[in-house]
């Protein structure tokens, strides 16, 4: 399952701040995104385009966000489209300064 690839990455995200190309090399490598979206599973999905954005520069994603999904992909939590969205609102760049 992709479950396992998708947390390896965050995890290097987290611990070695991979980001821009070597993270666009390691969801190449190491994810099918046609498995993902045949699987119709929100969470696989967001997490994939999460760092699919991130890695593209598109989109910020605060560390906070990154252990959200560990969470949810190790099972830890239920993952919730509302829950995620209120913690990136927070996040959000372009705020009040």
């Amino acid at each position: 399952m992709f479950y396992e690839e998708l947390k390896q990455i965050i995890r290097l995200v987290l611990q070695q701040g991979l980001s821009g190309q070597a993270l666009m090399d390691a969801l190449t490598a190491d994810v099918n995104p046609t498995e993902i979206y045949a699987s119709d599973d929100m969470l696989a999905m967001d997490s994939y385009f999460s760092l699919l954005h991130y890695a593209t520069g598109e989109e910020v994603v605060a560390d906070a966000e990154w252990k959200y999904f560990l969470d949810c992909l190790n099972g830890n939590r239920v993952y919730s489209l509302d829950e995620k969205l209120q913690m990136t609102d927070k996040n959000s760049v372009g705020g009040s300064v």
